[in-house]
């Protein structure tokens, strides 16, 4: 096994074990501000991601943690009840189903490139939350996962979009979090 397969493991592994604290804080303080409907949306994008990195033999463990994680809270989250859904969430269903569409029309590339995207802008209402209310613990994980996110850029092994696409997609989204939960709230 060389350095990248290493770097590809240690990306998907670590985006596997952030899910950790989330899963905890639901335990004991509950689920407030969490969505199992969202949740879902992100693990079928995350799931048609990763089947179609597998497709074309990618850098695929990174969004696989991604989607173990996010169907453990879709779990978690319907067992305490939480599952609401929303006009986002009937966007983002939207965007699954262009994502499933995409990738029957074009191949495995356009549905890596339009899930990748997808993540990304289902994270717009967390990124808006943030900006108001920051967390400074939340945007821990989110410094955990900019780190997970370069491991497994790193781990590809060429500029190909199957190899580093995601990765550096979730990279930049993952700093942007992390940056609006460092934003400092004016007194008033």
């Amino acid at each position: 096994m060389d350095y990248h397969e290493y770097l590809k493991i240690s990306g998907g592994l670590l985006a596997l074990l952030l899910f950790l604290p989330l899963i905890y804080s639901i335990h004991k303080e509950g689920a407030e501000g969490q969505s199992g409907a969202t949740w879902l949306l992100w693990g079928v994008l995350d799931t048609i991601l990763t089947i179609s990195i597998i497709d074309q033999r990618g850098n695929f463990l990174l969004p696989l943690g991604f989607a173990i994680g996010d169907w453990i809270l879709v779990i978690l989250l319907l067992k305490k009840g939480k599952f609401r859904w929303g006009l986002f969430d009937t966007v983002i269903l939207a965007m699954v189903f262009g994502c499933i569409i995409a990738w029957k029309l074009a191949g495995p590339k356009i549905a890596t490139i339009a899930s990748t995207l997808g993540v990304c802008i289902a994270l717009i209402p967390g990124l808006i939350e943030m900006l108001k209310h920051p967390k400074r613990n939340v945007g821990t994980v989110w410094g955990g996962y900019v780190l997970a996110n370069v491991l497994a850029f790193f781990g590809g092994s060429a500029m190909t979009i199957e190899e580093r696409f995601a990765p550096g997609t979730f990279a930049i989204c993952a700093i942007v979090m992390f940056t609006a939960s460092r934003k400092r709230v004016p007194a008033g």
